[in-house]
């Protein structure tokens, strides 16, 4: 089987790109940078999704489009459009024009797609769209399309919670404040998180993309578990055997630093990895959902605790002197 995987270089991509390696699937590796390309021993083209023709001979023998490339943060609001549902629209035209061999298109959105959990119901595939930060309404954007294209060739849609381990630049942020000796929670610390391993991820990816139940359908992709923030960042302690002073923010100091940190950002000409839209996730009570689908109709089943996993992560960020 021939794949082409977008956003390879990145940090969910390149565990999927390792792990379709070793069931040796020819692999053609499209990305906008190198950031983890250098050893992935697959073909690597640095190219962009939005120019639908350029995009021709890379589709050429494909059977399978693996679409991860998204943007996670912004200078701008706007950027997240053009990043998650313009680059989606215009690669979906791609296939279209120049897919001749296309057997399925799978693409990983997020949870945040949907949005947070509403009263005490677990988010599901059926219910519907309420994304609260532009990030998420472009993933949702993003998978109209995906939906829409249905009627040319099957898709599949991964929708991911809150994914961690070694790469992930997200979490490592916490792994610093902690080996300060400092723990900042929000609130009470009680806000439940649906996190898992990308490991995980990766297996539920091939499942949905192998399997036969996976045509045409979304599927929620998370641990078993919820954890309050506090349980989380107390894994963490506790991989780097630390005990930091624990300090709880009150909601409106998130706002405060994550509006500065976006108006500094503006003027660097930079990214953030903290701002306003990122408050607007973190502040929510329940990012939580159900992957009772997965689990039935493609037999996936997460195999990552959180302790090993926490501790694995940390293991690479140390060995990478990260930390």
């Amino acid at each position: 089987m021939k794949a082409l995987v977008t956003g390879g270089t990145g940090f969910i991509g390149s565990h999927l790109v390792e792990a379709l390696l070793r069931r040796n699937w020819d692999l053609r590796v499209v990305a906008k940078d190198r950031m983890y390309g250098d050893d992935l021993g697959a073909e690597l083209v640095i190219a962009d999704l939005r120019d639908c023709d350029a995009l021709a001979p890379l589709l050429r023998d494909v059977d399978v489009v693996f679409h991860i490339a998204g943007l996670t943060r912004a200078r701008r609001n706007a950027d997240y459009y053009v990043g998650n549902h313009l680059a989606t629209r215009d690669l979906l035209c791609a296939c279209r024009r120049h897919g001749d061999q296309l057997q399925r298109f799978v693409y990983v959105s997020s949870l945040t797609a949907v949005g947070p959990r509403l009263g005490k119901d677990e988010v599901t595939e059926s219910t519907g769209y309420h994304p609260v930060s532009h990030y998420g309404r472009s993933k949702m954007m993003a998978e109209i399309e995906v939906m829409d294209a249905a009627a040319h060739f099957p898709v599949t849609i991964i929708r991911p919670s809150a994914v961690y381990g070694p790469r992930d630049r997200d979490i490592f942020r916490y792994f610093k404040m902690i080996k300060s000796g400092i723990e900042l929670l929000m609130g009470s610390g009680q806000n439940l998180v649906n996190l898992v391993h990308v490991d995980d991820v990766v297996q539920g990816i091939l499942r949905a993309a192998e399997h036969p139940a996976g045509v045409n359908e979304a599927f929620f992709i998370g641990s078993e578990d919820n954890y309050p923030t506090e349980v989380i960042c107390g894994a963490i302690a506790e991989a780097m055997h630390k005990q930091p002073m624990v300090f709880h923010l009150p909601e409106f100091m998130l706002y405060l630093v994550g509006y500065t940190g976006e108006a500094l950002g503006r003027i660097a000409g930079r990214q953030v990895l903290f701002n306003a839209q990122k408050v607007r996730e973190a502040v929510q009570k329940a990012w939580t959902c159900s992957i009772s689908k997965a689990q039935q109709r493609i037999g996936f089943m997460p195999s990552v605790p959180l302790p090993v996993g926490m501790e694995t992560t940390f293991e690479w960020y140390r060995e990478q002197k990260w930390l």
